[in-house]
């Protein structure tokens, strides 16, 4: 093999950090019309879970424990609703388990929003620090199943509502 075929990646950043290739590239995410960040995310005791420790693209990730009998770990997940990218933190995630899901900070287990169609359940991330279900992000705890939701002042939103909105500047919330 030739030194000219051989493509040498970077492993780690300047600051020692894991260099982790997005197959989404941030020029698409950049310039999608129906963009909807989550810019806060909050257990039920006011803990913000968006973190500078995982980087998606440019924007802070979010950042959950997942527990499942004696096995835990961090999962970090894309902050851009509708781009289900995430990366496990020490710990091993295999399709149709059934995880825990807890503020990285304080432990607490998530509270459930609502069954999902999967058979898991879809769990809270509060946009607030009130923890009120009118405005959360529900997420489904089985692995594999990218059912997902944003509840904002009592009305649900879709990616399909967003995909809908084409004339629509990008959305920050």
């Amino acid at each position: 093999m030739s030194k000219k075929s051989l493509i040498v990646m970077k492993r780690f950043d300047s600051k020692g950090m894991l260099i982790i290739p997005n197959p989404v590239s941030s020029e698409s995410i950049c310039k999608s019309k129906q963009l909807l960040l989550i810019k806060e995310c909050y257990c039920q005791n006011g803990h913000n879970m968006i973190s500078n420790k995982a980087i998606f693209n440019g924007f802070a990730g979010i950042v959950i424990r997942v527990r499942r009998g004696n096995e835990e770990g961090l999962v970090a997940l894309s902050p851009v609703y509708g781009y289900k990218s995430r990366v496990s933190l020490n710990v091993c995630l295999f399709d149709d388990q059934i995880w825990d899901i807890c503020c990285p900070q304080c432990n607490v287990i998530l509270p459930v929003y609502s069954s999902c169609a999967c058979g898991g359940n879809m769990i809270a991330l509060f946009s607030d620090k009130e923890a009120n279900f009118a405005n959360c992000i529900g997420i489904c705890n089985r692995i594999g199943c990218f059912n997902s939701g944003i509840q904002h002042s009592n009305e649900l939103l879709t990616q399909t509502m967003i995909s809908d909105f084409n004339t629509m500047e990008p959305q920050v919330s």
